[in-house]
C-alpha cells in the first residue's frame, strides 16, 4: 500500500523555563494506507509530540514530515490548515465538543469553516451521525449526552470531511471499559470499512493490542523491540520489527507491562504532561494560531480540534482479548 505519513529524522524541542527540552530526537516512523498504529509510552516520552506534528499542527526543528508526499513544513500556514480541514481528523481525549453549540452544529462546523454549506453539509452531517450511532442525538446539546455519545460525536466531527488519516490522542481516557470498548469497536470499523488510517496515542495496553502496529516510545526516541518474539496477530503478543516497533504487545523484555495501568516502570504514574508542559490528551499553541491538539474553535483556520471482542483495527489478525 501508498505510504500516507512519513516522518523522517524527525526533532522536537521545547524551552520550560531555561531547560531545552528535547521532546522527539531522530524519529523516523512510516504508516501506510489503511493501517492501524498505536503510540505507547511513558508520559512525557513524545507520544503527543509526534501525534502534533504527524498532523500539521506544529513542524519540527529538523527532519521532515510528509502526508500523502507533501513536506508539511514546506507549506503556507493556510496551506497546511487546508490539509488539515480536508485530509486529517482528530479525535480527543475529552471530546472538546463546543456547549453551546448542538451535536449536528458541532459536527457542521469544520465543513462550514472551510466553506461548504447547505443541503451537501447537512446531508454530510446526518450520514457521518448516524453512522457512529449518535443520529438521535443531533438535536442535543453535549451536556445532554453521555460520554461515550460525546465521543461518538467528536469522532464524527473528526470524519465528516472525509480524511484519509485519523489521529486519536487517548480517546478511550475519559471512558469506562466498556464505553471505551465501543468507541474502539467504531474505530476499528472505520479501518476495516472505510479504509481509514488510523494513530492512535494510548497509555492502555489492550487498546494498543488491537491495532495492527504498536509503537514504543521514550524519551523522544523510538524503543527496540527486542525480546518480544511471539507472532504477530495475538493481544499481549509482539514480533519485532526492524524500525524499532512491535507488531501488538504484551511485556518490556524486562517483563514489565507496556502501559498496562499502575505506574511506570520509573515509578510515576501514567498520565501526565507531555515534554512541552502540557497535557498528554490537551494542546498548547502550535505557533501558527491554532491549538496542538486542544478545541474545535472558529478562530482556527482549519476548524479542527484538531461491543465486540474481534480485533478488527487490524482486520487480518485474530481475535484480541481485553480485560474485563
Amino acid at each position: 500500500m501508498a505510504e500516507l505519513l512519513e516522518l523522517d529524522g524527525v526533532v522536537k524541542h521545547f524551552r520550560r523555563g531555561t531547560e531545552d527540552v528535547v521532546a522527539l530526537d531522530g524519529v523516523d516512523l512510516t504508516v501506510v494506507e489503511g493501517e492501524a498504529v498505536a503510540l505507547v509510552g511513558p508520559s512525557g516520552s513524545g507520544k503527543s509530540t509526534l501525534l502534533h506534528l504527524a498532523g500539521g499542527l506544529d513542524v519540527p526543528d529538523a527532519g521532515t514530515v510528509r502526508i500523502d508526499g507533501s513536506d508539511l513544513a514546506g507549506l503556507t500556514v493556510a496551506e497546511r490548515a487546508r490539509l488539515r480541514r480536508r485530509d486529517v481528523g482528530f479525535v480527543f481525549q475529552f471530546f472538546h465538543l463546543l456547549p453551546s453549540l448542538t451535536v449536528a452544529e458541532n459536527v457542521e462546523l469544520p465543513l462550514l469553516l472551510d466553506g461548504r454549506r447547505g443541503r451537501a453539509a447537512h446531508a454530510a452531517v446526518a450520514d457521518v451521525l448516524e453512522r457512529v450511532g449518535v443520529g438521535h442525538r443531533s438535536g442535543h446539546l453535549p451536556g445532554e449526552l453521555s460520554g461515550g455519545e460525546m465521543q461518538r460525536a467528536a469522532i464524527a466531527r473528526a470524519l465528516v470531511g472525509g480524511p484519509r488519516l485519523l489521529l486519536a490522542d487517548e480517546p478511550t481516557g475519559n471512558l469506562d471499559s466498556t464505553t471505551g470498548r465501543a468507541v474502539l469497536d467504531l474505530l476499528s470499523s472505520l479501518v476495516r470499512d472505510a479504509g481509514t488510517t488510523l494513530v492512535m496515542v494510548t497509555h492502555d495496553e489492550a487498546a494498543a493490542a488491537r491495532t495492527g502496529r504498536v509503537v514504543r516510545l521514550l524519551d523522544g526516541h523510538l524503543v527496540p523491540a527486542a525480546g518480544l518474539e511471539r507472532p504477530v496477530g495475538r493481544a499481549g503478543s509482539a514480533a519485532p520489527d526492524g524500525d524499532g516497533t512491535a507488531r501488538l504487545v504484551g511485556t518490556d523484555p524486562g517483563g514489565t507491562a507496556l502501559d498496562g495501568g499502575g505506574t511506570e516502570p520509573d515509578g510515576t504514574e501514567p498520565d501526565g504532561t507531555e515534554p512541552d508542559g502540557t497535557d498528554d490528551g490537551d494542546a498548547g499553541d502550535a505557533g501558527d494560531g491554532t491549538a496542538r491538539v486542544g478545541t474545535v474553535q472558529a478562530g482556527d483556520p482549519d476548524g479542527t480540534d484538531s461491543d465486540s471482542d474481534r480485533d478488527v483495527l487490524d482486520p487480518a489478525g485474530d481475535r484480541a482479548s481485553r480485560p474485563t
